[in-house]
């Protein structure tokens, strides 16, 4: 049985469990090339919102590279995740983010220079399982502080509110015919 993610606070400890329970949610480690006392602040800090951040990794001024591999499988099947963010705290800039993204979905995120914007996201979603790839650098003399990855989840609709939905559909399409 996984630990709840809230008790663990560095990657050596997320290695040790090999996964962790937020919520509906199991984040599952895989490979990287974290040190392990970097630290992992897993939160919610609204019902629908999850997030797992990555914190103090790059401490020097030489160029780095690192790289992780987790995944996060939805348990509860009225929830599934549908928007995700990618993030990262870089202040003058040099550093580059990528999440390659398999599963139910496959995508790619990207943010440059610690810019977020429409690159580093990812909505309209309907995924119960991610398996996600990130890799990360800074540029000699630049400051990576932080990663992070916000993921947003929503309720399966009930199946009368789908049968409401294809109702109304078709009688718009019925309505559309009459007028032409």
């Amino acid at each position: 049985m996984a630990v709840p993610c809230s008790t663990i606070t560095t990657i050596g400890q997320w290695e040790g469990a090999g996964s962790c329970d937020q919520g509906d949610k199991v984040w599952t480690i895989g490979a990287n090339t974290l040190d392990d006392n970097v630290q992992v602040l897993f939160s919610s800090p609204i019902e629908s919102t999850h997030v797992m951040q990555l914190i103090g990794f790059d401490n020097s001024d030489l160029a780095g590279a690192w790289s992780i591999d987790y995944s996060i499988s939805v348990t509860d099947p009225n929830f599934f995740i549908s928007a995700m963010f990618a993030g990262a705290d870089n202040p003058g800039g040099g550093s580059s983010l990528t999440k390659d993204v398999t599963g139910d979905e496959v995508f790619s995120l990207s943010v440059l220079n610690g810019v977020e914007g429409a690159a580093g996201q990812r909505l309209g979603l309907s995924a119960t399982l991610l398996n996600i790839t990130e890799t990360f650098s800074a540029n000699a003399g630049a400051d990576l502080l932080s990663v992070s990855n916000t993921y947003r989840q929503s309720e399966v609709p009930e199946p009368a509110s789908l049968a409401l939905i294809g109702l109304a559909l078709a009688g718009l399409a019925v309505v559309r015919r009459r007028r032409f």
